[in-house]
């Protein structure tokens, strides 16, 4: 199963959300492997390193430099223009479009949750990507 993961499950797994770190531990399995952009690891890491640098004082998981490690790059080429509200988001869509994905996986309730949906790939919460495996 093809899976490209949301940068906001990958942030909230980072810094403890036990769901989503669960969630993450499945996408490094043989049932769930996780598919990324280079765009959209640049991102995990600097969003990771913002919150870092924004909350020294608590612990994180190296999730990121895990994801760089075990996912499979694609280099999109069809783009999700005004597919979302909000343009950030539409590198997680071209992402799972070159990957031909099975599940975009977020925790984004105001862009990409309510679409429920992108050219055929679900996209769905942390917890139901869990009740779905």
């Amino acid at each position: 199963m093809k899976v490209v993961f949301d940068t906001n499950v990958v942030a909230s797994a980072s810094f403890g959300a036990a769901c989503r770190s669960i969630v993450l531990r499945h996408g490094r399995k043989a049932t769930a492997k996780p598919w990324s952009s280079p765009a959209l690891l640049a991102e995990y890491h600097e969003i990771i390193e913002e919150l870092r640098l924004e909350y020294p004082e608590r612990a994180f998981v190296k999730w990121v430099d895990a994801l760089t490690d075990s996912a499979t790059l694609v280099f999109p080429t069809d783009r999700a223009t005004r597919a979302t509200p909000d343009p950030d988001d539409e590198m997680i869509l071209e992402c799972a479009l070159a990957a031909e994905a099975d599940y975009i996986v977020s925790g984004d309730k105001r862009h990409l949750l309510p679409l429920r949906q992108f050219r055929g790939i679900p996209i769905v919460s942390p917890s139901d990507f869990l009740r779905r495996l």
